[in-house]
């Protein structure tokens, strides 16, 4: 259980976060990866902290999606003092202070990545507002080292950035909404990959982490398949991707929007005829309602989980990943003060599709 007031807390991690100082590794190291945290993420979070802080990762990387924003999330809710039933204003004033609060905090000194999610640009929030909210995390002095030694053709602060840690390229790229991927986006990311592949460059792998994942992907029925932009420049992004992997590089890709885990999610007929296959992931277990699988998911997916993903940095720059599960009895030892115990475990034991209930329904 916390030991310091939260909100004192997210103050502190606030305030610390510019100056923090990259971490140092061993030859061979871990960091911790998932995404979408809504609706249950202020009792899942804490655990990933835990597990990740207890398993030494180097950091965590939260791939979108912190809270609902179009109704109150029940964790939320349930935490508010003599049962006050919030109204959608009053939500939508606090939501992302309360993942700040409940979530961010919970992870101390180590390191957190964010990425923007569909749910980051639900009315009333906007790209400049998470640009201002969270600009202590999106200018860590990692990405500002980055972006300093990438000259002009730096991107601006913002939700797409990258960073190099011991031989490894991280990007986080936005499409989290139908403008995306733009003509901006897609220049910079194209001067990033030429730069990861110029001779001498030091870099041996690129693991790239997004909300919605690449088109034509065994998740494609909540991806960037929905929309005729997305299509064109996730395919494009993909090939590029692809490409750098057959230039020799450990390519590795990551999304969440669907609420379950999902390996192999490139292994499909279309990427097989169209470019080769690049590892990837959907891994949207941080707290959300969560999904059925869908028909097309690879052996070895799960639906109904909490968790996250561990990647095990090899001196090679090859890099193996491994599922972290968590229990309910995992979110009970590190619930806030404040958390009842009858609405955690609501949220472990249900907090899921319905066989009767609209997928329109529960993600909206």
């Amino acid at each position: 259980m916390p030991s310091v007031r939260p909100v004192l807390f997210a103050c502190a991690v606030a305030l610390l976060a510019p100056t923090l100082l990259p971490a140092q590794h061993d030859p061979d190291w871990t960091f911790a990866v998932s995404g979408d945290s809504r609706n249950c993420g202020d009792f899942v979070m804490p655990a990933i902290a835990a597990h990740t802080r207890a398993e030494h990762d180097a950091f965590y990387w939260h791939l979108g999606d912190f809270r609902w924003m179009s109704q109150p999330d029940e964790d939320l809710q349930s935490m508010q003092l003599g049962g006050h039933q919030l109204s959608k204003a009053e939500y939508q004033r606090v939501a992302w202070d309360d993942f700040l609060t409940h979530q961010i905090a919970s992870f101390g000194d180590l390191p957190v990545f964010l990425g923007r999610g569909n749910h980051e640009n639900v009315a009333p929030m906007t790209r400049d507002g998470y640009n201002a909210k969270f600009s202590p995390w999106l200018n860590r002095p990692e990405i500002a080292a980055a972006r300093q030694a990438d000259g002009p053709a730096a991107a601006p602060l913002g939700p797409w950035y990258h960073w190099t840690d011991h031989g490894v390229d991280f990007i986080t790229l936005d499409n989290a909404s139908h403008d995306e991927f733009s003509s901006a986006q897609l220049h910079w990311l194209r001067g990033v990959l030429d730069r990861d592949l110029a001779p001498g460059s030091g870099i041996q792998a690129i693991v790239a982490g997004m909300h919605e994942a690449l088109p034509h992907s065994t998740g494609a029925e909540h991806a960037m398949d929905d929309w005729d932009l997305g299509r064109r420049s996730g395919e494009q992004v993909y090939q590029w991707f692809a490409a750098a992997q057959a230039a020799g590089k450990h390519v590795y890709l990551f999304a969440s929007h669907s609420h379950y885990y999902s390996p192999n999610v490139f292994n499909t007929a279309y990427w097989r005829e169209h470019g080769g296959v690049v590892p990837g992931w959907i891994i949207g277990t941080a707290g959300a309602h969560r999904y059925k699988l869908p028909a097309t998911a690879q052996h070895g997916a799960k639906e109904h989980i909490y968790g996250y993903m561990q990647g095990h940095v090899h001196a090679d720059g090859s890099i193996s990943f491994t599922l972290h599960e968590l229990s309910e009895s995992d979110l009970v030892k590190v619930r806030w003060p404040n958390a009842p115990l009858d609405a955690i475990h609501e949220c472990y034991i249900h907090n899921a599709d319905m066989i009767l209930v609209p997928r329109h329904f529960l993600w909206f």
